[in-house]
């Protein structure tokens, strides 16, 4: 399996520095509110597409629905108590060995292309208090060989028109996809589209079906999705569905999609109703496995960990695979991550023991 076998956050949002490690191929994050759940999802989004300048824009995006590139300075909500000086970093080292770090920076500068220098020598900023318009992504891959690296940048000008420099000799092979708590996905026509390119239609309407045995087709026309239902004459616009089965064919064909090496997933039961848990979290693990790819999810539902306790029970070649860490903001060392196995998840269960946080 390729993917993240651990991930070290500092200075993001409202996390200090957080570490954790032991991934597997799925993991899901619990804790209590504004424990930092969907900070971490967002933090290992920014490292796995981390030549990326647009990605810091498009989380605030996911949290607002509303994009506005002239706002860069907005991107100052993903530092650790909105101080610049305070640069998130992030580190991880890959199933494969590999190692990735980036660190982030936001500032002012006249024009793009007043800061030339080497990327191996401190940026000189002014103390000048100005709205900041200048993004700066700071990158390195480390392997055997040695460490490389490289940067990536977004400037802003006055008339609100972006440029963007971004590094040539570095080729990504990661492609996150992010599912906000919101229910809404941009990503579903092209994940859609990848599928029926494939051929692989009918191992998308096998999901569906479990989740409504009515589902009988599923067609993109004039750029939007349909489903047929066996009791009603017309195909229908999936925005006339409900949440759940929008939630859940969002989910399910991001999952499909061999092009996506990383699906993260914010309140996954979001919009569901209890008895679609299993059938999704059963879904979930057998195409991260089909595709090869790992998956992060967040919930505080007692009910969503019980199904998928329920789900392992049922098929317990997917035991190993699963991780669950509780993320909580201690008084004395700030963030930390606790984990557990399949056997404490299920113990959990069964003895009706809280591992969501403490209330």
């Amino acid at each position: 399996m390729e993917g993240f076998k651990n991930i070290d956050i500092k200075n993001f949002r409202g996390i200090k520095h957080l570490s954790i490690d032991d991934f597997s191929r799925v993991n899901v994050f619990l804790g209590q509110n504004n424990s930092g759940k969907s900070s971490v999802l967002e933090a290992i989004f920014l490292l796995a597409g981390m030549s990326n300048p647009d990605l810091p824009l498009s989380l605030n995006k996911a949290r607002t629905r509303i994009f506005r590139i002239a706002y860069l300075q907005e991107v100052r909500y993903q530092f650790y108590n909105l101080n610049l000086k305070n640069t998130p970093e992030f580190s991880s080292q890959q199933m494969d060995g590999v190692s990735r770090h980036l660190q982030m920076r936001l500032f002012h500068t006249e024009t793009a292309d007043d800061y030339t220098q080497s990327i191996d020598e401190p940026l000189i900023l002014t103390e000048t208090v100005r709205m900041p318009n200048t993004l700066e992504l700071l990158f390195d891959i480390t392997t055997a060989n040695g460490t490389k690296h490289f940067r990536s940048s977004l400037f802003v000008n006055q008339s609100d028109a972006a440029s963007r420099q971004e590094s040539k000799e570095y080729i990504e092979k990661n492609y996150a996809v992010l599912f906000s708590a919101d229910l809404l996905s941009s990503n579903l026509t092209n994940d859609l589209s990848e599928l029926f390119k494939r051929k692989q239609k009918n191992i998308l309407l096998e999901h569906l079906q479990k989740f409504d045995p009515r589902i009988n087709a599923i067609e993109i026309l004039n750029n939007d999705v349909y489903i047929g239902f066996d009791d009603i004459k017309e195909m229908l616009p999936v925005s006339m569905s409900g949440d759940g089965l929008r939630r859940y064919l969002n989910i399910i064909a991001g999952s499909a999609n061999p092009g996506n090496t990383m699906i993260l997933i914010d309140e996954i039961d979001n919009g569901l109703h209890y008895s679609a848990y299993k059938k999704l979290w059963e879904a979930i693990f057998a195409l991260a496995a089909a595709t090869n790819k790992q998956v992060f999810i967040t919930t505080h539902s007692k009910e969503t960990l019980c199904s998928l306790n329920g789900m392992l029970e049922e098929h317990p070649e997917y035991q190993q695979d699963m991780r669950l860490y509780t993320i909580a903001k201690t008084l004395k060392k700030g963030h930390q991550a606790y984990k557990y196995t399949y056997e404490g998840l299920s113990g959990a269960c069964e003895n009706n023991v809280e591992l969501r946080g403490m209330a």
